[in-house]
């Protein structure tokens, strides 16, 4: 399909569905251009794309707006289905992102230099040694040493950045979450350094506290 052709039907959407249809279009943006989700079937999932509109706070059963950038305006392609999971692909991308805007806003030098100062503190290895720590009863004087790193280092510089990015919640909802998560699971470890004696046999395993706190142990 000729460029200019999906550049005026998603302009035609975005009249027609206003807010809502950007939100979606937005968010399967992201996903597509997202390093971290496996895009071997498609540029995005309906799982990842409910779950993305989710973290920017729009709880919204998309199908229908998807059914109709796919079928009446040949925006979407279909690339994957099965029982538990359906991928699509963009059919021109980049006049996709040029009808929403999201060219511009992702060229943003501002914007690209706050997720590589992201990404440069390895979050999800940062994640992994915590949930380590959290699961041991007690800690020795080298986890001690270990934890206060992480917490007075990487996860210090992560709340600077929490502050910069905040301003594009919409472009860091993910990294946001991730770093809220981090504050809890440090939180968890500091209240289990804190009590006087070792947890009692009997007591709630990891999972479940982490649970109760929100985070997932999904490293």
């Amino acid at each position: 399909m000729d460029s200019s052709l999906v550049y005026n039907r998603v302009k035609g959407f975005l009249e027609k569905y206003g807010d809502k249809g950007f939100l979606v279009l937005k968010a399967a943006l992201e996903i597509a251009g997202d390093p971290n989700v496996d895009h071997r079937y498609g540029d995005f999932s309906f799982k990842h794309l409910v779950l993305r509109l989710a973290r920017m706070g729009f709880n919204y059963n998309p199908v229908n707006l998807l059914r109709t950038l796919e079928k009446e305006l040949g925006v979407l392609e279909k690339s994957y289905s099965s029982t538990n999971q359906t991928w699509w692909r963009f059919t021109d991308i980049e006049a996709v992102k040029r009808a929403i805007g999201a060219d511009t806003v992702e060229d943003d030098p501002k914007i690209s230099l706050l997720r590589v100062k992201f990404e440069s503190l390895e979050p999800r290895r940062v994640k992994s040694t915590l949930l380590k720590l959290a699961s041991k009863n007690n800690l020795t004087a080298a986890d001690r040493e270990v934890f206060r790193r992480i917490v007075f280092g990487e996860l210090s510089k992560m709340i600077d950045l929490y502050q910069e990015m905040a301003g594009y919640e919409d472009y860091f909802g993910m990294e946001l979450e991730e770093i809220r998560e981090l504050v809890k699971l440090a939180e968890f470890i500091t209240l289990r350094m804190s009590r006087e004696k070792p947890a009692q046999a009997g007591g709630s395993p990891l999972e479940d506290s982490l649970r109760a706190l929100g985070v997932n142990d999904n490293t």
